[in-house]
This record gives structure tokens, sequence and C-alpha cells, in this order.
């Protein structure tokens, strides 16, 4: 009994000694960690734009892409009083599409990016010119992306030389990842064409919420720790 008692013993306290027990607890530690990072890929916030609009109107003839725009689907449009509400926090990609205007029209967006036409005609519709992407936060993007013109007036989301380019088959309220709007910069007399500056809008992706960057933080925090344990323990037995 004494001979099994000493093994016993033994047995404990070359657990809690051996350098096999770190290796068993940074393995542990580490399958926590990744566990952890892996959690975030279902918390990102949702990443389309809502249309609102309580009227529709057929693109004109006059506006020179009328063509290009059908090819897409987008026959009608709706300016005053529409809107362009982004469901949660995400990128968006923009592209400019063509221009066709007497003015240096301008497109900008809250976070600085800019592109100036200074052409009379201009299309892009088979090759768009990217402008640049931006990352945006949940809510009505009216004020964040805008026109100005050298001799027209500036607009945005809602205003009535601020156009969105729709698909006839598309309810107000639906949510869409990808959008079209145009600017009219007609100073006096709009002529409700929107083809002064064509631009297309893409939601690239989602950004994660508060939470899944605090997941995602914790996650490396535990793996860096396990890390430093098991440095400690093999200096310790070194």
């Amino acid at each position: 009994m004494g001979s099994q008692r000493n093994l016993v013993g033994t047995r404990k306290f070359s657990w809690h000694t051996s350098p096999e027990r770190p290796l068993f607890m940074k393995t542990h530690l580490l399958a926590a960690a990744l566990a952890t990072l892996a959690l975030p890929t279902a918390s990102y916030a949702a990443a389309d734009v809502t249309i609102n609009f309580a009227t529709t109107t057929a693109i004109p003839g006059s506006n020179d892409f009328q063509g290009s725009l059908a090819a897409l689907g987008l026959t009608r449009y709706a300016s005053t009083g529409a809107s362009l509400f982004l469901n949660g926090p995400a990128t968006i990609m923009f592209e400019f599409l063509g221009s066709e205007s007497g003015f240096n029209d301008t497109f900008s967006t809250s976070g600085g990016l800019t592109q100036t036409e200074n052409s009379s005609y201009t299309n892009f519709f088979s090759a768009p010119l990217v402008i640049g992407a931006q990352s945006f936060s949940f809510g009505s993007l009216a004020g964040l992306l805008n026109f100005s013109s050298s001799g027209g007036i500036p607009a945005t989301v809602g205003d009535n030389g601020f156009g969105i380019f729709l698909d006839p088959s598309l309810m107000s309220g639906s949510p869409v990842t990808t959008f079209y709007f145009g600017y009219d910069d007609e100073f006096t007399n709009q002529d409700d064409d929107y083809d002064d500056f064509v631009v297309r809008a893409t939601v690239l992706s989602a950004v994660p919420e508060p939470s899944t960057w605090a997941m995602m933080f914790g996650g490396f925090a535990l793996l860096g720790l396990s890390l430093r344990r098991r440095q400690t323990r093999q200096t310790a037995f070194s």
C-alpha cells in the first residue's frame, strides 16, 4: 500500500511539475481563442440600403444614358422626397458612369471622396471609373452624398436635383446592395433628366458591430496570454 501511495503521489507531483502540463494548457487556451475569433462571422450588421419614395417618373428621352440605364433594368426615377437609408454600418464603393453637362459638376461624399467632370459628354457605362470607397454608419444618406456645380445648384438625397434610378418592379421600402443615381444641375427650369452626373453605388461589406470587435479583441488577448504562459513555463523548466 505504501508503494502504491508513493506511486500515486509521484504521478500527481509529476503532473503538476512536468513540461507536459503547460503544453496541455496551451492547447486548450489556443482552442478557446480560435473559437472566440470564429464567432464574429455571424455578428455583422446588415449590409444594404433601403430606397423609399412616394412616386416615380419614367426616365425621359432627353437623358443621354436612357438606353444604358434601360439595359440595367432602370427605366424610372424618384427624386424630391425620396430617401436612401443604410441599414447598418457598411462600406460603399462609388463609380462614375457618365455625364452630359455644360457645367463642371462634382460628386462628393461626407468622407472626402470627390470626382469632377469638366467635359460636355463622357460615357463610362462599359468601364466604370472608380471614385473610391467609404465607410458609413447606420442611417440616412441625405447630406452624405452630394452634387455641386460650377453653374448649377447643389443637391443631395431627397432634393429635386438628385434622382435615384429605379427598376419599375422595385417597391418603396425595398433593400438593395447596388443603386444608381444622377444629378440635374439646371439652375432654373430643371429638365429632370438626371444625366449631368451618373453614379453607381455598391455596398461592399458590412462593418463589424461593437460587440463583434469586443469578441475579436478578447480572442487576441486570450491567444497572447496562452503564448505568454507557454514561454514562462518553458523558462521555469529550462
